[in-house]
């Protein structure tokens, strides 16, 4: 019995090492990416993004990345979009950092989201819902903030003065 239990907890523990070695390690400039991006996006620097942004493969062209921000997001350009916050979390099959507009107080901040294979370069991009974001990276077991939101609340307190 007792040979049993241990090749049960050696084989659980092969199989969590083995699930884990599958998992790409995201770089930090990742972050640095999306954020950057909200921010040309915002600010109409199509070009910029084709020129600092890593893809595995051919980058969009500005002309691509003006119309991905006019038809996903309404009201981003000329605006100053938040760049505190981000998350990065694993699907099981790719890594997506995820980086609100504006700070995500409510489920339908829109989102922006960059898509990557290897942890290291953009594989793909999209427009989403904050709560959209909230349900996958909840679901996922590889979860990491850039800078956590953490929504700020007031409690009244009230002390006995004896």
């Amino acid at each position: 019995m007792k040979k049993m239990l241990c090749c049960a907890i050696i084989a659980i523990l092969l199989l969590t090492v083995c699930a884990s070695a599958e998992v790409p390690s995201l770089s930090e400039s990742l972050f640095k990416y999306a954020k950057g991006t909200l921010s040309c996006l915002a600010s109409g620097a199509y070009d910029k993004i084709v020129t600092s942004v890593p893809f595995s493969g051919v980058s969009p062209s500005a002309d691509e990345w003006q119309n991905f921000a006019q038809g996903s997001f309404s009201g981003l350009t000329g605006s100053s979009p938040q760049t505190k916050y981000a998350v990065a979390y694993w699907t099981g099959s790719i890594w997506k950092v995820a980086v609100p507009v504006s700070e995500p107080s409510s489920g339908g901040v829109e989102t922006l989201m960059l898509l990557s294979e290897d942890g290291q370069t953009i594989t793909g991009y999209g427009c989403t819902s904050w709560s959209q974001v909230q349900g996958e990276y909840a679901s996922s077991s590889y979860v990491k903030w850039n800078s956590e939101y953490n929504p700020s609340t007031s409690a009244v307190v009230e002390m006995d003065q004896d």
